[in-house]
């Protein structure tokens, strides 16, 4: 007993050799200093209220045999108790090493969503402080709430609905104007408009006296068409709703800053833009309503309300730890796209040289190489000579392999918010459960000299 020492860590006792002691003992650390007070009450027997499971593996690295992570430990707690003892992360052994390392850079991450649901927790907090308050305050946060937060009360679930109605409609009728069936032939109010001064040369065509026997008439266009009329209508309908609803959410917009920053924000100024433009340029000149343009290129701009669905969505956990998701993995995917381009020229390049006329230039083979490397393959362009199909297969095997190395890291990043989003759904219902208080019962951590020893 004279060439030992007893450790009691909560309750377990430990008898080590004096030279493990005295190896414990030349570190810089919180535990030198409590053992220090300790020697001079019990030379032989100290009591520490320590981790006692993580203590073997301590106790395992100052005996000589290496710092190795238990099993069912949580890292976060490794890493306090190697902080306590004074003990090096590096010293890890490397067979756990990756896991610990693994463990913080999950901790990093998940920053990204601690923050973001931090911030709205702040706000939902302060928005429930303004509801309660009278005066301009308190309508501004109800109307907000119900214009914001779908579960805030019945009006606020029934103006999503009718916001979702008029979003699903607006989409709808962009589609289906596209389409043939939506089309119909210009009457003659409208082929006035279109020709404007050139009208009298095309009068004839609506003219039933005369048009049967007069063959000198000049045809009609073919390509102008007008969409159905009562596209026209839901077209100015949904825009008018969006108009007074962007007005709305302005006006009892707590913070004015953010929602003109908001991605969401914008897309509805910039689609109500392309909206009234387009309404303005077709008063102007009302042949852009019927034939195609320069100005066309402005309409194709309306294809950004289809960002709108994402308003109906953001609500959900699931699609926000999808952005999480993508924002934890910018790097991986930018990482992902330099190979794809650097293999993109290798495989052109090779292709193109190959000799196979099936591709006329390096440039060209560029499309072959991108389908090829995603497996996408359309079949539109493909080698015929053998060098050629070897080179393919080759692409083929390198786009496999690169895109199974990178997107399982998205994928992991995605599984990861998603199960921590789960436990912080379940707090946060529970402390709504409880009324947002928590009793903890705080044991205090001091060590001190344990009679039994």
């Amino acid at each position: 007993m004279e060439n030992t020492v007893v450790l009691n860590i909560s309750g377990t006792k430990f008898e080590v050799s004096v030279n493990t002691f005295n190896n414990m003992m030349s570190t810089e650390s919180d535990a030198k200093l409590k053992l220090d007070i300790l020697k001079e009450n019990n030379p032989s027997c100290y009591f520490l209220e320590r981790n006692f499971e993580v203590f073997t593996a301590v106790l395992s690295y100052f005996q000589g045999n290496g710092l190795h992570v238990p099993a069912l430990t949580c890292i976060a707690e490794f890493k306090k108790e190697l902080d306590f003892w004074g003990i090096d992360p590096q010293e890890i052994e490397p067979c756990c090493y990756s896991k610990y390392i693994g463990f913080f850079d999950d901790q990093k991450a998940l920053t990204i969503l601690t923050d973001d649901q931090t911030e709205r927790i702040t706000e939902r907090t302060e928005l429930q402080r303004r509801v309660k308050a009278t005066g301009w305050l308190s309508i501004q946060a109800k109307v907000w709430s119900v214009l914001e937060e779908p579960s805030f009360n019945m009006f606020a679930k029934g103006y999503f609905y009718i916001s979702a109605f008029f979003v699903i409609v607006s989409i709808a009728a962009l589609v289906c104007g596209t389409h043939p069936t939506f089309m119909r032939s210009l009457r003659e109010s409208e082929w006035e408009e279109f020709f404007g001064e050139e009208y009298p040369q095309y009068s004839g065509h609506f003219d039933s006296s005369g048009s049967s026997t007069n063959t000198t008439l000049i045809p009609l266009p073919t390509h102008a068409k007008a969409p159905l009329d009562f596209l026209s209508y839901l077209d100015f309908i949904t825009t008018a709703f969006f108009s007074v609803e962007f007005i709305l959410r302005f006006i009892f917009c707590p913070n004015k800053k953010k929602f003109i920053s908001s991605f969401l924000n914008l897309v509805d100024i910039f689609s109500l833009c392309v909206m009234y433009s387009k309404y303005i340029v077709e008063a102007i000149n009302p042949r852009e309503k019927y034939t195609a343009t320069v100005f066309d290129i402005v309409h194709c701009f309306q294809i950004v309300r289809v960002f709108r669905l994402f308003r109906l969505v953001k609500n959900f956990i699931g699609f926000r730890v999808l952005l999480y998701a993508l924002k934890a993995s910018t790097w991986e995917v930018l990482l992902m796209s330099l190979f794809l381009v650097v293999a993109m020229l290798m495989f052109s390049a090779f292709v193109f040289f190959s000799g196979d006329t099936a591709f006329t230039s390096i440039p060209d083979a560029f499309w072959w190489a991108i389908v090829t490397m995603t497996t996408v393959g359309y079949g539109d362009m493909y080698p015929t000579q053998p060098l050629s199909k070897t080179i393919g297969a080759v692409c083929a095997v390198t786009g496999v392999c690169l895109l199974a190395i990178i997107i399982p890291i998205f994928v992991n990043n995605f599984l990861l918010f998603y199960s921590y989003s789960k436990v912080w759904g379940s707090k946060d219902n529970a402390n709504t459960n409880k009324g947002g208080t928590k009793k903890n019962n705080i044991i205090s951590s001091k060590s001190k000299v344990s009679p039994d020893c």
